[in-house]
């Protein structure tokens, strides 16, 4: 008796990757493994249309390819709702790496059978005229000014991914000696904080930007998003972790993590990201939320 393949949907981002990440390649590995593939393309409207018996939503690329699938998913009201699975082609990839995913494409194909799954959240940060969705992190202050700097500079495409992590590092300890504090107050579970900042960082993953494991202990299926507040007063602890991390030594981020399921923050910075994508700070006070165990994702390990 004939067996038929596993079908599942890929959403592949063709600018992703070296050669062996091409559509052609990447569908002949997944035929391999007993998968027949329905190929999309990140570069076009994706997950217009997913078949009733597809049984995964594959997604194949960086962070921000990860990102725009869910996003598509939570604006077609869940309709084609399957569990994801990612192959990480990016030059961070800190959702995958977060969920301790294998970067080797045959060896995450082949652990595809075992059904491991981890439940996903998603951030909500909300004013009175807009929302925003985030699946890794929601933060005001230095990483957005990060983003901001490398979109400003004329790049070509390194051959090495890593000269492009390692520029940012640079880039990031500059910023912490110079960059301007800003203003802000943050009510949780009846508790106020003011102050002066440096950055705020509410993340649903442990790690942001180049490779930084910022909140070690961040759990994206626990209905939780961990508050990093670096204040005034604790820059010199910010410029020491940069100058370790540039020596690779391997730090640890020296300002532990508060975990929140709402929050309540007024700001006065413009320097504004949701998740990999910069954002006009046009208003100053957001409510932020979780919306739980939204996904399943496929794990590796």
């Amino acid at each position: 008796m004939k067996i038929e393949p596993t079908k599942i949907e890929l959403v592949h981002n063709p600018t992703a990757g070296a050669e062996e990440h091409e559509a052609e390649h990447l569908t002949e590995l997944l035929k391999a493994a007993g998968y027949k593939v329905y190929y999309g393309s990140s570069k076009k409207k994706i997950l217009k249309k997913v078949a009733v018996d597809s049984r995964l939503i594959v997604v194949a690329g960086g962070d921000g390819t990860v990102r725009k699938s869910i996003i598509a998913l939570l604006d077609k009201k869940m309709k084609y709702k399957r569990p994801i699975a990612i192959l990480p082609l990016g030059t961070a990839n800190n959702i995958a790496s977060s969920l301790k995913i294998e970067e080797n494409l045959k060896l995450n194909v082949d652990a595809w059978r075992k059904e491991k799954l981890q439940k996903l959240d998603v951030g909500l940060a909300k004013t009175k005229k807009e929302e925003e969705y985030f699946i890794e992190s929601f933060g005001f202050g230095l990483f957005p000014a990060l983003v901001k700097w490398m979109d400003e500079q004329a790049r070509t495409p390194a051959e090495d991914p890593e000269d492009e992590v390692r520029q940012a590092h640079n880039a990031l300890l500059h910023l912490s000696k110079h960059y301007e504090t800003f203003e802000a107050t943050l009510v949780s579970d009846g508790k106020e904080i003011s102050g002066k900042f440096l950055m705020l960082e509410l993340l649903n993953i442990s790690r942001l930007g180049p490779k930084l494991e910022l909140a070690k202990n961040a759990n994206p299926g626990d209905g939780k998003l961990e508050l990093i507040m670096v204040k005034e007063n604790q820059r010199p602890q910010l410029i020491k972790y940069f100058e370790e991390i540039i020596a690779a030594k391997k730090p640890v981020f020296p300002i532990k993590s508060v975990p929140v399921t709402q929050l309540k923050l007024s700001v006065t910075c413009k320097d504004l990201h949701v998740d990999d994508e910069l954002k006009d700070a046009k208003f100053h006070t957001w409510d932020i939320s979780v919306l739980p165990n939204l996904f399943d994702v496929v794990l590796t390990n």
